[in-house]
């Protein structure tokens, strides 16, 4: 029963190098037919019993530690471990796949350990997964972001890795809110200092968000589904170097796009900036002639300490519109706001926000800001017409040498 069993691998590749890092054991049995399938279904089998599926999981594993021998030399394993196998082991219980790995002769920095589905007791987990670790083995957090409750096993231990299944996202179009999820995910791995794997990778889109999303590594269809056998180290290297020189050249073009658009944009400021300062800010007689850019959505002035000090100046179908109901509020917490009253050249430097929705009108934006005087701020929120996230850091920020010094 156990050999009916048994493992392939599907690669798992590093994006810096090209090079095939490591390998995922996934399960697979023949069919009637002698076809090779899937053999995840057995493993939640109600015909069979809990010790017979904790055996077959067991086999599975030691025949991939023991195919391990044949892999080419510094590839990496990674096999799945369910929380309800880990959560039935106590703090005196072996680790049964560590012992595996001592039979075998098994170098543990070889091996990744992945923590699989929802459930199980977090502590025990937890104090598992610090057993792995100072045993050598690298833990991976797997299918993360498929639900919220995950965090807390995010809380509990820091994974050396987590992995990201992008065929969550493939059942709806991509739109804003599951790229920002993405992207979020992204951003979180970096700052727990995490690696991100992303699963699932089917076509050259999907490696381009990847890529996006600050992912280390990549799985999927796109370069290989699970194989019989191991792959020299560098099968890969010049599918990927063509795929990221694409990458390179459509990220050139959009950041120039976005770099020329911005030009443009500045010009728009500088003369709304002077508009306003020739009225004394007075917004509806400063602008009540003037047309911007049909990119900018809505302005406003803000003093040195962040208070709105005058109405939001939204241009609506060819005019202007105060809304008066927003002075007052404080947008000193804002990044784009201190960080440009902080700068030493504040009088000179324009900052951009990163792209985020406009909650009342439903579209994509960023926000430009830049002083009006030296006590107040311009604050101009602008549509993202190019969209994308080309040259899109936390913060951005330029000097215009076309504004006049005011020190």
């Amino acid at each position: 029963m156990q050999q009916s069993v048994f493992p392939w691998f599907q690669p798992i590749i590093e994006i810096a190098t090209g090079q095939v890092l490591g390998y995922e054991a996934l399960a697979r049995q023949r069919d009637a037919s002698g076809e090779i399938q899937s053999a995840g279904g057995v493993f939640s089998d109600p015909n069979l019993d809990r010790e017979t599926r904790l055996e077959l999981d067991r086999s599975v594993r030691r025949q991939a530690l023991t195919a391990l021998a044949e892999a080419p030399e510094g590839t990496c394993l990674s096999l799945n471990i369910s929380p309800q196998w880990l959560s039935e082991r106590t703090e005196e219980d072996p680790l049964v796949t560590l012992q595996m790995m001592e039979e075998l002769g098994v170098d543990p920095s070889r091996v990744i350990i992945e923590i699989t589905e929802h459930g199980g007791c977090i502590e025990q987990i937890r104090a598992l997964a610090a057993r792995y670790r100072s045993a050598g083995v690298r833990v991976a957090l797997d299918d993360f972001g498929t639900g919220f409750q995950q965090l807390d096993r995010l809380l509990a231990f820091t994974p050396d890795l987590l992995k990201v299944d992008m065929r969550m996202f493939q059942n709806g179009a991509m739109g804003h809110q599951e790229s920002a999820l993405l992207h979020t995910l992204g951003d979180m791995a970096s700052r727990l200092g995490c690696k991100l794997i992303f699963e699932g990778v089917e076509t050259p889109e999907e490696f381009r968000l990847a890529l996006q999303c600050n992912a280390s590594y990549i799985q999927g269809y796109l370069f290989e589904p699970a194989l019989a056998d191991f792959l020299p180290i560098d099968a890969k290297q010049a599918e990927v170097n063509q795929l990221l020189q694409g990458y390179l050249e459509r990220m050139v073009e959009q950041s120039a796009r976005r770099q020329w658009h911005l030009e443009g944009l500045h010009s728009q400021l500088l003369a709304m900036r002077e508009l306003l300062l020739a009225h004394d800010g007075e917004g509806e007689s400063a602008l009540s002639q003037y047309c911007p850019d049909l990119a900018i959505l809505r302005c406003f002035v803000c003093d040195r300490e962040g208070h709105q000090v005058s109405p939001n100046y939204n241009y609506r179908d060819g005019q202007w519109l105060s809304d008066s109901s927003v002075i007052g509020h404080n947008w000193s917490w804002r990044p784009w706001f201190y960080q440009l009253v902080a700068a030493e050249d504040y009088s000179r430097r324009i900052l951009r926000s990163p792209p985020y929705m406009d909650i009342s009108g439903g579209q994509r934006c960023f926000t430009l800001t830049l002083a009006l005087d030296e006590d107040r701020v311009l604050v101009v929120d602008v549509v993202d017409q190019l969209g994308g996230d080309a040259g899109v850091s936390p913060q951005t920020s330029f000097h215009s040498d076309l504004m006049p010094d005011m020190s």
